[in-house]
């Protein structure tokens, strides 16, 4: 009776013992996936330990859908930006000029994460939030004042002034572009709070250190006006050309070409369109993947080889880890790694030349990616669960980058209103249906389009009835 007693007294014991072992085993894990350990500030500590996958491969490029054409509510872009009442005063280019000096003093890169009190960073991943996160630096921005200020009495930046909606939004001094000053372990912090192309969460940590350390300096972020200073007065007109079917036998190539500068983005077929879209090329904005697709899908369409006019200048939107392997890549003169978009060209460099003058290249900074979706492109899409795969198109951004950067914007080839009786692209044979892919958001942008028209702050190339 003794020794069974002792027996059962024994087995009560380990059984006590393994299930604390299982329980210290447990909260060990827990602890290691929310605190992972780390390596100092090393880059190892830093990189992400997990394989990133780029979410817009699961949308743009296999998932798209025939839109039921249920428009959403046409104000419910600018619902979160209330309108504030003015004193009727109208600010001319002088005053202009006097108010940005005056606000000269918020240039920054001493960013710090204010996440609700976070003080210890932890690497963070889009699976874990069923909506877009909102953190306290979410409208934290890095401005530097510009030493050009517009001459032109009708400039959009002007109209930021005297316009409620648009004053509620426009930032002057926000920093459009990124150079090799713009990467700091503070700064991949920060932007560690953002999914691309918003912020670097999710990417990897060498490898966007290198890229962004070997871009060339960007001595202004007012380009244009830096390139036009001297000539008073003088507006900087500006024509933004998107790929819509609205443009097919429309003429406009002449009234196109006749602006200071012509920006086009993805598949900007010319050839044999020259009536309609122009010839010119100053700005052509893209992703890896929007310009490696266009360049395979639209090859026997008239868009063979990427716009390289002696004018032209490339504008890069880095929509996730294989924008900048292939960033790093164009760099190097070296092959795409495995694994990112070597399937469609293997050197980067093949597209550019040898001899490619790389100040020619701007890569636009995550703030000011967010700035845009965050003041003019805030989808309900962020509401819930894809989130982490919305991103305005491409043309949207290149569209809103104009915007910061001209005194007047022309925008031709956008989406308006009678869309339904056009072509997906100016270049189609037959009529195809636009196609809605899941990572856009088109009707709101079609909104905004219609918007920005109504109120003089661009214009949008519309078609006559019947024609």
């Amino acid at each position: 009776m003794k020794f069974f007693r002792l027996k059962t007294l024994f087995l009560v014991l380990a059984h006590v013992i393994l299930i604390i072992l299982l329980l210290l085993l447990f909260f060990n894990s827990v602890t290691e996936r929310l605190y992972p350990k780390r390596a100092g500030n090393s880059e190892a500590y830093l990189d992400n330990e997990d394989e990133y996958q780029d979410p817009v491969n699961l949308t743009e490029d296999l998932l798209s859908y025939e839109e039921t054409m249920n428009e959403q509510p046409g104000n419910m872009f600018w619902d979160s930006f209330p309108e504030e009442t003015t004193n009727g005063s109208v600010i001319g280019v002088q005053e202009l000029k006097n108010q940005t000096q005056r606000e000269a003093n918020r240039t920054s890169l001493e960013v710090r994460s204010t996440t609700f009190g976070q003080t210890t960073w932890k690497s963070l991943k889009a699976k874990d939030f069923t909506a877009e996160p909102q953190w306290e630096s979410e409208e934290h921005y890095i401005q530097v004042s510009s030493s050009y200020h517009t001459t032109c009495p009708i400039s959009i930046r002007i109209k930021a002034y005297n316009v409620p909606w648009l004053k509620q939004r426009f930032l002057y001094d926000i920093t459009i572009f990124m150079d090799s000053h713009h990467f700091s372990d503070e700064e991949w912090k920060r932007l560690g709070h953002f999914i691309p192309p918003f912020g670097w969460m999710e990417l990897k940590y060498s490898v966007v250190k290198e890229a962004i350390l070997a871009l060339p300096d960007v001595t202004n972020q007012q380009l244009l006006l830096k390139e036009k200073s001297g000539k008073t007065p003088h507006c900087v007109t500006c024509a933004v050309v998107g790929n819509g079917g609205i443009l097919n036998a429309s003429r406009m190539g002449q009234e196109i070409d006749a602006h200071d500068y012509v920006f086009r983005v993805n598949g900007a077929v010319i050839q044999g369109y020259e009536d309609d879209v122009g010839r010119r090329t100053s700005f052509y904005g893209f992703t890896a993947y929007t310009l490696l697709a266009s360049l395979y899908m639209l090859n026997r369409r008239g868009f063979a080889k990427m716009p390289r006019d002696e004018e032209t200048k490339y504008i890069l939107f880095t929509e996730g880890q294989r924008d900048y392997e292939w960033l790093k890549a164009l760099q190097q003169n070296k092959e795409l790694a495995k694994g990112t978009l070597e399937m469609y060209r293997l050197r980067p460099r093949d597209d550019f030349g040898d001899n490619f003058d790389f100040k020619k290249l701007l890569v636009v900074h995550p703030d000011f990616a967010r700035y845009l979706k965050n003041r003019y492109l805030r989808s309900n899409t962020l509401n819930g669960k894809g989130w982490r795969y919305y991103r305005p198109t491409t043309g949207a951004l290149v569209l809103l980058t104009a915007l910061h950067l001209c005194d007047t914007v022309s925008a031709y080839g956008f989406m308006t209103e009678d869309f339904k009786n056009y072509a997906d692209h100016y270049y189609d044979k037959t009529k195809t249906n636009l196609v809605f892919y899941v990572n856009h958001d088109f009707l709101l942008e079609k909104d905004l389009w219609a918007l920005l028209h109504e109120k003089n702050i661009i214009k949008l190339y519309m078609r006559a009835k019947g024609l």
